[in-house]
């Protein structure tokens, strides 16, 4: 059993090629995570991701089948009075498949026994993974990426309170980490920066022939 799972907005991404790779190193070390991803990225250009992660996603249903799978689970009395009552009370606001997302994924790691989800970023993945807290004895930490931090959307669950609930903030670089901690000074104890960044002692460093240029110098005019 994994102590943890991933929770994405979108995975694998052109666009997001360090999450990635940052799930390949754990695979590499032995850590398998489960990883659910909230949208399933279509139209990329074609990359050359290892299949045995790309076969380990859980792509969560669209909105009908998931309110579906949610209501089914209901009937079958696997959701506590406190989920009914807060997915009642939420209705249709803005933001109300985050609920019903964290319930879908809630139940799945509750069988799997794990107690810990992590997202990418401080937006969709995190606003679903604070349901899952509050609605499982599960705790939750995220990475904060760029937008999410210095031009996110207004939601009701927005970063303070994200901050505020998870367990970990994680973010790439140390300017963001001192811009977190500076404006939630009550949890600085909990921000973290961890680069994202290759490691460049993979690369070997170039040579350069010894051999003569082909144009040793300027034509006359």
């Amino acid at each position: 059993m994994t102590p943890f799972a991933y929770l994405f907005e979108r995975f694998p991404s052109f666009g997001q090629t360090f999450c990635y790779r940052e799930v390949a190193e754990l695979d590499r070390q032995g850590v398998a995570a489960p990883i659910f991803s909230i949208r399933n990225p279509k139209d990329e250009p074609p990359q050359d991701w290892d299949a045995r992660i790309v076969e380990r996603v859980h792509y969560l249903p669209e909105e009908k089948e998931l309110l579906d799978a949610v209501r089914r689970a209901s009937k079958k009395e696997r959701l506590t009075p406190e989920i009914i009552a807060a997915l009642d009370e939420w209705g249709r606001r803005t933001d109300f498949l985050r609920l019903y997302q964290a319930v879908y994924v809630g139940l799945r790691l509750k069988e799997k026994g794990i107690s810990h989800v992590h997202a990418h970023f401080a937006g969709m993945a995190a606003r679903t993974a604070f349901w899952i807290t509050k609605f499982f004895p599960i705790t939750f930490s995220f990475t904060a990426h760029a937008n999410d931090i210095f031009a996110p959307r207004k939601f009701e669950i927005r970063l303070d309170k994200l901050v505020g609930t998870a367990r970990v903030v994680v973010t790439e670089t140390d300017y963001s980490e001192k811009f977190l901690r500076e404006r939630f000074p009550e949890r600085a104890d909990r921000i973290h920066r961890l680069y994202n960044g290759l490691n460049l002692a993979e690369f070997g460093r170039a040579t350069f022939s010894s051999d003569p240029p082909l144009i040793e110098k300027a034509l006359p005019i």
